[in-house]
């Protein structure tokens, strides 16, 4: 099946051909309504382990199969590159090489994506970095200590979780000032901290995560004529896991969909259009449960999916409450915990497979009470012959690994922790992303700190805070610091270093 792709300008909204029953063979009813329901908005609210991912590859591929859509006009998001890989595979698998012409993604590189195409009307070049955790960290720690603010309380992570809380609230600094007492000096603290930090990402033509979806929405809202663009483009929007939305990732969705004014529509489009002469918004899919948002700490917004009606008339509510992942007793014990909850949507997982093995309940006088009864109850399977390959042990928190290591190792138990330091976490790899982001955006100073005396080259805190000194002077990034190491007055050899780290 082959699909001829065309950038922005697309056939609109069509009826489309009928639907492949293979597509929906094995489906359940539930399911197969998902897949097939054609409107404006439609929220499907996915029980765990109902078979979410399936249905929303589908829907894709129903769209495509039945010519309603180009692949070019279907941005799906997921939340992490793992579930976009898996969902552009699955749609692969359906429909083969069309998939290749849609975005399928995570919010925030869809949003790059669409910022460095768009970098000018920003005031920002194509190049621009993204600071991740630990950089923000760094900054906002040279930020605090330069002001001395380290000695009344200001710590890097403290800062950073409230500039990003403002941020996925699209609260920028000078709304923020107004809001505060600029009497108080922690507040007044605060928004110098993060003015600077501002004022130091734009010098260094670079981005933190939490810009890259509240600057997208920006751009939108700024320059319509942008935004108009990818809403003429994207006419089916689906977004996976909408329980764990913010207010800024909320706001861009709610872009996308936005419909298109008459201004910003081209003479010659071949889209339908509305009685005022514009297109109307794209249609909108999202997947979620209220009952698997855990994200409330990072900004997601349950009401997202509780209010969707409300923000979204005229849509539909599907239901997918049969369970393919478990027993009929854990989703009892599951349904009936949930079930206290009364800010959700409701609904009553269900499955045909079976009750199942009872659950058993413990409650230990302490962490040391629960880590004995699991190794007990490792130890009862082992000498029935059981592996240990099949048995996995969760906990709320990573603390509670602690005395569970403790009764494994006493207890001759092997054991494994996933995890660990991510690939591009490691500080060997962050170094040489350095190097490489100094080459392609030389604006960027942090960059340039971390590779400054790696691998030693006799360039120490006083040779640096000389070069930013000069920097400061001349009113240039630090890295155009180097071609100009003879007016530093420093001696031949750190000066021969500077030379060489610019070369």
């Amino acid at each position: 099946m082959t699909y001829v792709l065309d950038s922005f300008e697309q056939p609109g909204h069509s009826s489309g051909g009928a639907i492949d029953d293979a597509l929906l063979a094995g489906l359940n009813p539930q399911q197969r309504e998902a897949v097939i329901y054609r409107g404006p908005s439609l929220l499907i609210v996915a029980g765990a382990g109902s078979g979410k991912t399936s249905v929303l590859t589908r829907r894709i591929a129903g769209l495509l199969q039945s010519r309603e859509a180009w692949p070019s006009q279907i941005l799906a998001i997921t939340f992490t590159n793992k579930a976009a890989a898996e969902m552009r595979e699955r749609v692969k698998s359906l429909v083969g090489d069309a998939a290749d012409g849609m975005w399928i993604s995570t919010f925030h590189s869809a949003c790059t994506r669409i910022l460095r195409r768009q970098a000018e009307s920003m005031g920002m070049k194509q190049s621009f970095t993204i600071y991740d955790t630990a950089d923000q960290r760094a900054l906002l720690k040279r930020i605090i200590k330069e002001l001395g603010a380290d000695t009344v309380g200001f710590t890097p992570g403290g800062v950073s979780s409230r500039i990003s809380k403002l941020k996925n609230e699209l609260t920028d600094i000078d709304a923020f000032a107004r809001s505060v007492n600029m009497d108080d000096p922690k507040e007044a603290g605060f928004v110098e901290i993060f003015t600077r930090y501002s004022a130091a990402l734009r010098r260094a033509n670079a981005l933190d995560f939490d810009d890259i979806i509240a600057e997208t929405v920006y751009l939108f809202r700024a320059f319509p004529d942008v935004a108009a663009l990818y809403q003429r483009r994207f006419r089916h929007v689906l977004v996976d896991e909408y329980q764990d939305t913010n207010h800024a990732q909320y706001a861009l969705i709610r872009e996308f969909v936005r419909a298109v004014a008459a201004q910003n529509v081209p003479a010659d489009t071949r889209m339908k259009l509305d009685a005022n002469g514009g297109i109307p918004g794209a249609s909108l899919t999202v997947v979620g449960d209220s009952d698997q948002s855990i994200y409330a700490f990072r900004g997601a917004d349950i009401r997202n999916i509780t209010e969707f009606e409300r923000d979204f008339p005229h849509s539909r509510v599907i239901l997918l409450e049969q369970n393919y992942r478990s027993t009929q007793n854990i989703l009892d014990a599951a349904n009936a915990v949930i079930s206290n909850n009364f800010d959700r949507k409701a609904k009553n997982l269900f499955t045909v497979v079976g009750a199942g093995e009872k659950i058993t309940g413990f409650t230990g006088y302490s962490g040391h009470d629960e880590a004995q009864f699991v190794a007990d109850e490792i130890e009862v399977l082992r000498s029935a012959g059981g592996s240990l390959n099949d048995v996995a042990v969760f906990v709320r928190t990573n603390s509670q690994t602690r005395p569970l290591e403790e009764i494994f190792i006493r207890s001759a138990i092997p054991y494994r922790i996933p995890g660990g330091t991510k690939f591009y976490e490691r500080a060997e790899i962050k170094d040489a992303m350095a190097y490489l982001i100094q080459v392609a955006n030389p604006d960027d100073d942090l960059a340039l700190r971390r590779i400054m005396n790696v691998p030693r080259r006799g360039i120490g805190p006083a040779t640096e805070a000389a070069m930013q000194a000069h920097a400061n002077r001349m009113g240039t990034p630090l890295g155009e610091v180097l071609a100009d190491a003879g007016q530093l007055g420093l001696g031949p050899k750190v000066t021969a270093a500077i030379v060489e780290l610019g070369e």
